[in-house]
């Protein structure tokens, strides 16, 4: 009979929980999702019958789906091993926990061992009942995330915790798969909807009946289809929904759109949810929209891309989620990971390195992603499109691709680590310092006493009689002396850095700029991500300084030939700027050492425009200044206008959704957006909103219409008001004369964004 092998980590963690097994009575093994933790129960269970024939196993989890699917993994187990186990099968049981409570009392047999399956739902008022009634018995629990909601442990049941490798780990070995993250944008209408979430359920995640009202809308929907069609087109994938309705309406309007998408859900009939997984499997189905269904024990490893659209709080179920797609398999590059609830910015990305052993004693609650000293990750929080491209009108940004994802995890051996940078030993024994996008921060060398100071400044030893102290953001020496005694200070004047060094005070920046005195928070103004120094010497800096006329549309005139302002940028370390002109958009133009000018924005882009020695008419200042403050000055325009109609648009959905409320405060009416006073109290009357908008009573039959902003639209001077649906205000003046208003159409504009997204 050919005997099964075990993978190399699935051989190790056997002979580690066995080891635990002899020494402990209950043992609780973690795994990542995908790497294969129901064949390695059956390996110890192989094992433990092989060496206790008399002895009766059971296997016990949370669901009958996962009863079945443990029960197919033994006989498939049983019928390519090699040892001696031909007892195996009638002395192992698998049986959901709801079964075992019922028929307590109808057992005769006492088992020796009791496996639990995803044994991070052991809840202990339903699990702990199974250690008293069988005080012989030993107990292992297997699970991806030995951790839960409330924070509290799993000592109460199991007394100690073996760990497998990290993600980063399986990945980087080929275990695992790598993956492309998208994610909503932070200023998004669906991230705002889902901030707003403020009900709690009965185990502590979003409440159902919230998340329902909320996200359970045809815009929010749409805006799923969309994302599926950016990054998830004709890739065969899995929908985790909130409830059954919303997967029913997610399927709907994929099935609209021509996507081959089935709904699952608990009340799907046995033998016809098994059909459409076997169809999804060959193949026949690209899409399986579920409400937790496929969120635990589900195989199949050619999923290659999962959209998480329920928000949760439970890091466990968002592990368990986007682990569906982390399987490796024969044709698969990589998978993507469609983040529309956002999640990425609760626990970070699935490859974190977690402190599984603190979450098992009940020492740390999961919250917002926290990143220890000596975490061996570096996450690229960014939106670098290297792969997919991303329209710019999308809700979604790239927060990791699969590409950056591998540069991150290829050094292993890690020394140490502090905020961006971490020391590193490569395999040929030479040491460097890597960023968090992997990159080498200063060149490997057989250096000696290397380690990390406080602000960003190394200090190590290329001789050993030498001491070299390093700036880790500007990629500058400060000293490298055998004398060198007193380490360079960092300090901090108006939330900016400055280095001090003998008596200097210097930017971090590669250009050198150092101030002749030590700076007051008076002599540096912070604009937060520009810091102007205001140069008290006379010089000439060769900057052209232009100012706007608001007036005017943005028209620039030139001020005066020579700018007294010094420049830094934020995060910029490499240049010293002079401050040209700042717009009406809030960016700003700077000219560097080689004397060319850039627009830069609050995003920190920069543009070149011109320079002090044009070769071409574009590049000429007085051609290019005032361009540049007409363009600038019509997009803020623009900007506004889009940045208006989208505060609609989230009002029009909250108006649908029920989260806008009339009140009361004297003899004056105002209005709440999810319990927030939106608009004061300051009008006679106001009618019940209808979609974005509402009429208003200035006072008695003089009626209007706002915006749920409270910005009115239409003065109150009519007798009568009445908002339809489609956008469209009937209003009757005091004359009795009618006529038709159309105001802005919240849908329409959506359905505009959509198209454009589109044909992008």
């Amino acid at each position: 009979m050919k005997e099964i092998k075990l993978f190399d980590y699935q051989e190790d963690m056997k002979e580690r929980i066995e080891k635990a097994l002899r020494l402990h009575r209950s043992v609780m093994a973690q795994m990542p999702t995908g790497t294969g933790k129901t064949y390695l129960l059956t390996a110890v269970i192989d094992s433990f019958v092989s060496n206790n024939p008399k002895e009766k196993v059971w296997i016990v989890a949370h669901r009958r789906e996962l009863v079945s699917q443990i029960d197919e993994t033994v006989r498939k187990f049983h019928s390519y091993s090699a040892s001696n186990t031909s007892s195996l099968l009638s002395s192992v049981k698998a049986m959901s926990i709801q079964w075992l409570l019922r028929h307590y009392d109808e057992i005769e047999e006492e088992p020796g061992m009791i496996v639990i399956d995803e044994a991070h739902h052991a809840l202990a008022k339903t699990y702990k009942e199974m250690w008293e009634r069988f005080p012989k018995a030993t107990f292992l629990g297997l699970t991806a995330t030995p951790c839960r909601l409330n924070g509290k442990g799993f000592t109460d049941l199991f007394d100690v915790l073996v760990q497998s490798w990290s993600v980063p780990e399986f990945i980087s070995k080929g275990r695992l798969a790598t993956y492309d993250f998208v994610s909503i944008k932070s200023d998004g209408v669906t991230q705002r909807l889902i901030d707003s979430l403020q009900k709690r359920g009965a185990d502590g995640d979003y409440q159902n009946k919230e998340m329902d009202m909320l996200l359970n809308k045809k815009p929010s929907i749409e805006r799923l289809y969309q994302s599926l069609e950016e990054f998830g087109k004709d890739r065969k994938g899995i929908v985790y929904a909130i409830n059954i309705s919303h997967a029913q309406k997610i399927t709907k309007l994929y099935q609209e759109h021509g996507v081959k998408a089935i709904a699952i859900d608990s009340k799907t009939p046995a033998t016809e949810r098994q059909q459409d997984i076997e169809a999804f499997k060959k193949g026949d189905i690209q899409v399986l929209v579920n409400v937790d269904i496929f969120s635990e024990g589900f195989d199949c490893p050619d999923v290659e891309f999962v959209q998480l659209a329920r928000p949760t709080l439970s890091l466990a179920k968002y592990l368990q989620m986007v682990g569906r797609g982390l399987r490796v398999a024969k044709g698969k590059k990589n998978c993507v990971i469609i983040d529309n609830v956002g999640l990425y910015r609760v626990f970070g990305l699935p490859s974190q390195v977690w402190n599984w052993n603190a979450m098992f004693e009940g020492k740390l609650k999961v919250g917002k992603k926290i990143e220890t000293p000596k975490e061996r990750e570096f996450f690229l929080m960014n939106e670098v499109q290297d792969g997919i491209q991303i329209h710019p009108d999308s809700e979604m940004m790239m927060v990791m691709s699969h590409e950056e994802l591998l540069q991150t995890i290829q050094y292993r051996e890690f020394v140490d680590s502090k905020g961006e940078f971490a020391i590193i030993k490569l395999p040929d024994g030479k040491m460097t310092v890597v960023n968090r996008q992997g990159e080498q921060v200063i060149e490997p060398g057989n250096y000696y006493d290397m380690k990390f100071l406080q602000g960003n400044i190394l200090s190590y030893r290329p001789r050993r009689k030498t001491v070299c102290y390093y700036d880790l953001l500007a990629r500058v020496v400060i000293d490298e002396d055998i004398h060198a005694k007193d380490a360079p200070e960092v300090i901090t004047i108006n939330k900016w850095e400055f280095v001090e060094y003998n008596g200097l005070f210097r930017s971090r920046t590669y250009e050198y700029f150092a101030l002749p005195f030590r700076p007051s928070q008076y002599d540096l103004w912070n604009y937060g991500y520009y810091l102007i120094y205001n140069f008290q010497r006379s010089t000439a800096s060769g900057c052209q300084e232009w100012i706007y006329k608001e007036e005017d549309g943005g028209s620039m005139r030139m001020h005066k030939e020579n700018s007294e302002k010094v420049c830094f940028l934020r995060g910029d370390h490499t240049h010293v700027y002079w401050l040209c002109a700042d717009l009406y958009d809030s960016g700003i133009v700077v000219m560097d050492s080689h004397e060319d000018y850039y627009y830069v924005d609050s995003n920190l882009k920069k543009t070149y425009i011109g320079c002090n020695q044009p070769k071409t008419e574009s590049e000429n200042l007085m051609v290019a200044m005032p361009r540049l403050g007409k363009v600038v000055y019509e997009r803020e325009m623009k900007r506004r206008k889009k940045q208006e109609e989208q505060e609609l648009e989230l009002m029009h959905e909250k108006s649908e959704a029920g989260n806008v409320e009339l009140y009361q405060a004297g003899k004056k009416w105002g209005v709440k957006v999810d319990g927030k006073v939106i608009v004061p109290p300051l009008y006679h009357s106001i009618a019940q909103p209808v979609g974005a908008y509402c009429a208003f009573e200035q006072i008695p039959r003089h009626w209007g219409i706002m915006t749920l902003k409270g910005k009115v639209i239409v003065d109150a001077k009519y007798e009568k008001v009445e908002i339809r649906d489609n956008g469209i205000a009937v209003v009757t003046g005091i004359t009795g004369k009618t006529q038709t208003i159309k105001l802005l159409k919240v849908k329409e504009l959506k359905s505009k964004r959509i198209s454009s997204c589109r044909a992008y």
